[in-house]
């Protein structure tokens, strides 16, 4: 009988936490758009980079999946909520408060839960 678990190592999650880096900071450039005026050229620089960054995100993410099952990868992803809390305090003047501290605790309990129930 063939396992069907999928084979990964450290590079693929080097890879997954690479990708989801860079999906954190399509919240920001799109955040950092809208500062300004509507099709002006910092908006499109901004929107710009935001889907450039989705596009990257979206080939390397299934490039993952065919290495991790997507319940690995999938709670992994929540690893986002952290780093845009972070990108917004140090790029764009945003506060952690321990509310939104909280409130992400809650999030990656809540994807852990629910991807470790589906085992």
């Amino acid at each position: 009988m063939e396992n069907n678990k999928k084979k990964f190592d450290i590079k693929t999650y080097a890879v997954l936490h690479f990708i989801l880096l860079l999906y954190s900071f399509v919240g920001v450039f799109m955040k950092l758009a809208f500062q300004h005026d509507f099709l002006s050229l910092y908006f499109l620089l901004f929107a710009g980079l935001a889907v450039l960054f989705l596009g990257i995100y979206a080939l390397l993410w299934q490039q993952v999946l065919k290495k991790l099952p997507l319940t690995v990868a999938f709670t992994n992803k929540a690893i986002c909520i952290a780093w845009g809390m972070l990108w917004g305090a140090f790029i764009l003047g945003d506060s952690i408060t321990w509310y939104k501290i909280v409130g992400s605790l809650v999030v990656f309990a809540g994807v852990v839960l629910v991807v470790s129930n589906n085992e």
